[in-house]
């Protein structure tokens, strides 16, 4: 089994909407404006029994209209940075791998910076694999709403974009908790809380060993204040239900230290600098 990073470009962002450190009060300082540089990273699994590709990312065209999104103007004036081969489709060619060879498209969850390039997969063989939780919550709030069915958390609302997971063509093998997707090779895990229908993907592999692949997080989301308990706040700006995301969080770190494994955090720029990029791989 193989595992490539792949390189979906980056989004600007303000920090404070990510990472809540609490009042003046309790650090004894303001909070000072800052870019926080989100990377948008996807995997490919390379499986004897499956080719596997995990997160879409975003579509530079289609970001440009997001309306609701704490953008903050970044590097080059720009609100986030995609260059032409910098999507999963590009990626996986490098590799020599086309749409038609994937057998899975797995999904942490249908907001649009991760669900940007499923329109791809209508009416290829790949199943699309989704927490049944996740596509109910997306139905539900989705943009633009059904008429005459408000939903109630509005918040997330424009990040799920209809014309990208309600297409014909699109195969869904819904899940409904974790899941041994090829063996105990590749399992997903059910993280509640970002969203109802959150998940993440675990691989062992022969000589890497145990990696938990995280879509929608940072490293300080594992392992800085909240998880501490000495500080308040929350993780995501975005949260459905912060205490289930707080011990999702604490779920996954506390396995992976468990299994002397790592946690390759979807949206980290610092890590992903770290990390083998497509063509290599992780064995």
């Amino acid at each position: 089994m193989k595992l490539y990073v792949m390189n979906g470009g980056q989004l600007y962002a303000e920090k404070g909407f990510f990472l809540h450190w609490g009042t003046e009060a309790d650090t004894g300082k303001d909070y000072i404006p800052e870019v926080l540089v989100l990377q948008s990273t996807q995997y490919f699994i390379d499986h004897p029994q499956a080719k596997i590709v995990f997160e879409l990312g975003y579509k530079d065209e289609e970001f440009q209209n997001v309306i609701g999104f704490p953008h903050r103007m970044g590097p080059e004036a720009r609100y986030h940075k995609q260059e032409r081969g910098q999507n999963p489709l590009a990626q996986l060619a490098k590799i020599g791998v086309s749409a038609d060879d994937i057998d899975y498209v797995v999904l942490s969850h249908l907001m649009s910076e991760h669900a940007g390039w499923l329109p791809s997969f209508a009416g290829k063989k790949a199943k699309i694999v989704l927490q049944a939780k996740e596509y109910e919550y997306a139905a539900r709030i989705g943009n633009p709403p059904r008429p005459g069915e408000p939903a109630l958390e509005q918040f997330h609302s424009w990040m799920y974009a209809r014309d990208q997971f309600e297409l014909s063509g699109l195969d869904y093998m819904t899940i409904d908790g974790d899941f041994d997707l090829v063996g105990d090779d590749v399992r997903m895990l059910s993280l509640p809380g970002h969203t109802p229908g959150y998940q993440a993907m675990l691989l062992r592999l022969p000589e890497t060993g145990t990696v938990v692949l995280s879509g929608c997080e940072i490293r300080q989301m594992y392992y800085s204040v909240p998880l501490r308990g000495s500080g308040p706040g929350i993780p995501h700006s975005f949260t459905w239900f912060a205490g289930g995301e707080l011990a999702s969080l604490k779920r996954v770190r506390d396995l992976a230290a468990a299994e002397n494994g790592q946690i390759f955090c979807g949206h980290d720029a610092e890590q992903f600098k770290t990390l083998r990029q497509a063509p290599e791989y992780y064995r």
